[in-house]
């Protein structure tokens, strides 16, 4: 690739190395306007009468199973780390991701092909014995063959690890694995329309407006913000996610990536301002909330002095990222920020740690 080359919507741009990473494929018509290490920047244009269609794949026809579909389908543009892992029963996570996030519902209503569709090419991936589909409690959806459990849509409800223990009545059980109805919606996709993923589902929403829309992968933060007719003030802050899973951004020409689900403005007053180095004051509202009945006040705080080894001790592997922990801090700590970065750290100190026993074996 390089600047000024044409594109078309479904060229494909770039392979992930990594195995469970898709490959990127360009979503609209346009030129190539800058590569950077992370990205490549489309400059839209008309469409070409001369741009070629891309021919569609029957990934349903072929019968691939297990680690070749899901090869298949990562070259198709999908993430693929939550799918394909062998299980007995495999749980969709139905709920919303996030307080806030609205699609689940009418997507479980309106988009029944294309979850259908998902849900068999990811029982082929992890070769499921059976498929249960949890939705939230007083549903009135029916999915012929596919038996239903209900869960209260009450949030931190929706995480993953806890309606696997709502379901099954079990924390960790063996043989079960979990993935949500965002992933079974863009594989879904790939599968019914046989074209590589160039789009996403996201609830765009402010203290005022919320809805529900498919955009195109690539898409900036403002354009989507405009589109919604939702206006910043002064002291707004954009988040990319959920409100409490989130990431804050710092400029609206940022984009929404592959497994983005939601985008929400957080008006200016409407939460308390971190002052200082927000110290905790140890009032034990983090671990009251907590659903791993872990100490987050712990976590955080050894995070921040860099004491990462001490984090591994207090079990921090167990963390479930819900977000509960900082939305309670009265001292308005970024609770969840520093536990995150523990767990970055740590994966990064087992990373350098390996790369040191493979020398010291070639030596």
């Amino acid at each position: 690739l390089k600047r000024k080359t044409p594109v078309y919507p479904g060229m494909l741009l770039g392979e992930h190395p990594a195995p469970d990473k898709g490959d990127l494929f360009a979503s609209i018509h346009g030129e190539i306007s800058e590569i950077t290490e992370r990205s490549v920047f489309l400059a839209a244009t008309d469409p070409s009468k001369d741009a070629p269609e891309v021919e569609p794949v029957d990934l349903l026809g072929q019968g691939l199973e297990g680690d070749e579909l899901a090869l298949a389908v990562k070259k198709m543009g999908v993430n693929t780390r939550s799918l394909g892992r062998r299980c007995k029963t495999l749980i969709i996570n139905a709920l919303n991701p996030d307080p806030g996030v609205t699609w689940a519902e009418p997507m479980l209503v309106s988009h029944v092909e294309n979850l259908r569709t998902g849900m068999e090419l990811h029982r082929r991936m992890a070769r499921a014995d059976n498929v249960i589909l949890a939705v939230p409690k007083g549903s009135k959806v029916a999915y012929e063959g596919i038996p239903l459990a209900y869960v209260e849509p009450e949030y931190p409800n929706s995480v993953d690890q806890l309606v696997i223990k709502a379901v099954t009545g079990e924390e960790n059980p063996e043989g079960v694995g979990i993935v949500g109805l965002h992933n079974i919606w863009s594989l879904g996709r790939v599968g019914r329309l046989g074209r590589p993923l160039i789009e996403t589902v996201v609830t765009i929403g402010s203290y005022e407006h919320s809805g529900n829309y498919i955009v195109r992968d690539g898409s900036t933060i403002g354009e989507l913000l405009q589109f919604a007719n939702i206006r910043l003030k002064d002291g707004d802050t954009v988040v990319r996610g959920g409100p409490l899973r989130g990431e804050s951004l710092d400029r609206l020409d940022r984009s929404v990536t592959k497994g983005t689900y939601g985008i929400f403005v957080v008006e200016a007053g409407t939460i308390p301002p971190m002052e200082g180095h927000s110290p905790c004051v140890s009032c034990g509202a983090c671990v009251l909330v907590c659903p791993a009945r872990l100490k987050p006040s712990n976590l955080s705080r050894y995070a921040e002095f860099a004491l990462h080894e001490r984090c591994r001790a207090e079990h921090i592997e167990s963390c479930l990222e819900c977000g509960l922990c900082g939305y309670v801090c009265i001292a308005r700590r970024p609770v969840l920020q520093y536990i995150r970065l523990a767990k970055r750290k740590l994966a990064e100190m087992e990373r350098d740690k390996g790369l040191v026993e493979l020398k010291t074996k070639q030596l």
